[in-house]
């Protein structure tokens, strides 16, 4: 195999299944996949039958099988794929927050592996991350395992995860530089990664890091098959660059120090930030393709979405032949990254090694941990699985050469999906893909996240007189999305006898006073991205003996900070705006009653306050 191959085999690029709309261009793709040899694809958004078949004709442009990697926010980040509560709430169901962690990687896991997806981008192990399994890391890496677990089960072919996002970013900070190029600040010094725009920044000393966001990382290096590192700058090490593009520290830390024998994966490149920190520090427009120089440098094995994949092949190609990157380095990134896809294709094992001897010359048992487990040609790892029902994942002949002596092949992807399918028989197997997962557990684990998102409240009484609102406040930005008719955030208190204010910060300030000053008490629901205006927090405050209940759904940090100044006697919040937990809310707030009673009877509960 060609060096220019070997380094393309490390390149991930970013791909969009949105068959209206894909990107990159299908013909820019297809060359990537069939001219340059990329090693894989990373499927940033579209509908779950577009995504098959996009991965079966990108699966049968390629002289190798491609990674295809997916990520799992609340449920695979593609259209029809099912959906799930924030993961948050796991980590408060107590004993029970292991088996549901467990049942929601099975579930994910089973859907990615039928669509054509062997790379997960999770679980997330960094604690107080966007979508933090735990705020703890020692709960955060109890819910990671069980994640990979519930992977593993679902699919006994194999599925690669990955621990995300070392070093953490919970809590970082981000400094914003002025509106010039080069801020005046800057002069007569060498410029840091501090100097950018939000460029995160980690300030904890190594101890901390350790016992902290490291914790979960550490615990995992056994479990998963890759850690995704984003770019963070840790001023311990170094004031200017993150530590993704730092020489030699993501070998020593993650390989020297904790002995991970998997794939070290270099987050997304394409990031302004980066561009802007390289612009500066290097003084030269160009530079931005050499970053992938520089995580190559820096210890890594795979690289999300370069800048531009060509100009970054040939940038690290130079480096190589000018003395600055060592092609044996790249060569083991080469065997690391083709001993994942043996794990995850074990038909093509003879393939693979047909085209990279190392693999068959390596002892990969001696690495431990998933790239060190059973040999994959093992006919006990080859047994048939639910995601095979859909999409057997096998290799076939004919092989031919390509003017680099790699071996081409077609997958029975072809064979099954043929690449003629139109987008409507696409949709067909996607129902096919639904009846598969249709499983009795996949709605109780829902709701059970959903339980876990919903902190505080207390028991309310139904009013005893007419005129109590329910004043529900939205982000403009999330419009009517999350409260219609049958919402239960909206139905159950008008089930009860309140009627509905919804409002947004366009709502005439005199219009909304007028409605809420003639009420004899309310209930305030918001719907929240962004901080709630002065003017809410001040009405709210002022009245706050006709409050019977605050609810603010999403914002966690916004949350905690109104509790800390204005300490509500009766608070709740979700973590998600979604109708389960909107449901699991209205539970908490009105139990033991049923929205079709009418709003007559009451509950025996303390009875809301009167004006």
């Amino acid at each position: 195999m060609s060096l220019a191959r070997q380094v393309a085999q490390l390149l991930v690029v970013p791909v969009s299944a949105r068959l209206g709309s894909q990107s990159p261009p299908r013909e820019i793709l297809k060359r990537l996949i069939q001219e340059v040899g990329i090693g894989g694809i990373w499927l940033t958004d579209g509908h779950v039958a577009e995504a098959l078949l996009l991965i079966e004709e990108a699966q049968s442009w390629a002289a190798l099988p491609l990674l295809v990697a997916a990520e799992v926010g609340r449920g695979l980040a593609l259209q029809g794929a099912t959906p799930f509560p924030h993961p948050l709430g796991l980590s408060r169901l107590g004993a029970e927050a292991e088996r549901w962690a467990e049942q929601w990687g099975r579930i994910t896991a089973r859907e990615a592996a039928a669509i054509g997806i062997n790379w997960l981008l999770n679980p997330v192990a960094e604690p107080l991350g966007e979508l933090a399994l735990a705020e703890d890391p020692l709960s955060a890496l109890q819910l990671a395992r069980a994640f990979v677990r519930g992977c593993e089960q679902a699919v006994p072919e194999g599925i690669l995860t990955t621990a995300s996002s070392f070093p953490g970013k919970g809590g970082f900070k981000s400094v914003q530089a002025g509106a010039e190029r080069v801020p005046a600040a800057l002069a007569g010094r060498r410029p840091k990664a501090a100097d950018i725009p939000w460029c995160p920044r980690l300030s904890l000393t190594p101890a901390q890091l350790q016992e902290g966001p490291w914790l979960p990382f550490r615990g995992l290096v056994e479990q998963v098959g890759a850690i995704l590192v984003s770019h963070v700058v840790l001023p311990e090490w170094d004031e200017r660059w993150p530590i993704t593009l730092l020489p030699g520290r993501l070998t020593q830390l993650l390989r020297q120090e904790w002995g991970f024998g998997g794939l070290i994966v270099v987050d997304s490149l394409d990031q302004g930030f980066l561009a802007e920190l390289a612009v500066r520090v290097s003084g030269t427009e160009s530079f931005p393709n050499s970053l992938a120089v520089r995580a190559f440098q820096a210890g890594a094995d795979l690289i999300l979405a370069p800048p531009d994949p060509t100009a970054s092949l040939a940038a690290v190609l130079e480096a190589v032949q000018q003395g600055s990157l060592s092609a044996a380095q790249l060569a083991q990134s080469v065997t690391r990254v083709l001993r994942a896809k043996q794990r995850l294709l074990p038909a093509a094992s003879a393939l693979l090694q047909q085209v990279w001897p190392a693999l068959a010359e390596t002892d990969f048992s001696a690495l431990g941990g998933w790239m060190g487990a059973k040999d994959p040609t093992d006919p006990a790892l080859n047994r048939g699985s639910p995601a095979e029902q859909l999409k057997p994942l096998l290799l076939g002949d004919p092989i031919s050469k390509d003017k680099d002596s790699v071996p081409r092949t077609r997958t029975a992807l072809g064979k099954l999906f043929n690449r003629r399918s139109h987008l409507t028989s696409a949709l067909h197997r996607a129902a096919q893909l639904g009846s598969l997962l249709a499983e009795k557990d996949i709605a109780p684990c829902q709701a059970a996240m959903a339980r876990g998102g919903v902190e505080g409240g207390r028991p309310l009484s139904p009013p005893a007189e007419p005129g109590w609102l329910n004043w529900i406040w939205q982000d403009p930005p999330l419009g009517a999305a999350d409260v219609q008719l049958q919402s239960p955030a909206l139905h159950v208190p008008a089930a009860l006898g309140m009627l509905p204010v919804l409002s947004d910060a366009l709502t005439p300030l005199p219009w909304l006073e007028a409605a809420l000053n003639n009420a004899p008490g309310f209930i305030f629901q918001g719907f929240l991205r962004d901080p709630l205006p002065n003017y809410v927090l001040d009405w709210l405050q002022q009245h706050r003996e006709r409050v019977a209940a605050v609810v603010i759904y999403g914002n966690l940090s916004l949350y905690r900070r109104l509790q800390a100044h204005f300490p509500w006697a009766n608070a709740i919040h979700s973590l998600n705006r979604d109708p389960w937990a909107q449901a699991e809310v209205m539970g908490r707030l009105f139990p033991n009653r049923s929205p079709s009673e009418g709003s007559k009877s009451h509950v025996a509960q303390p009875t809301i306050k009167k004006k």
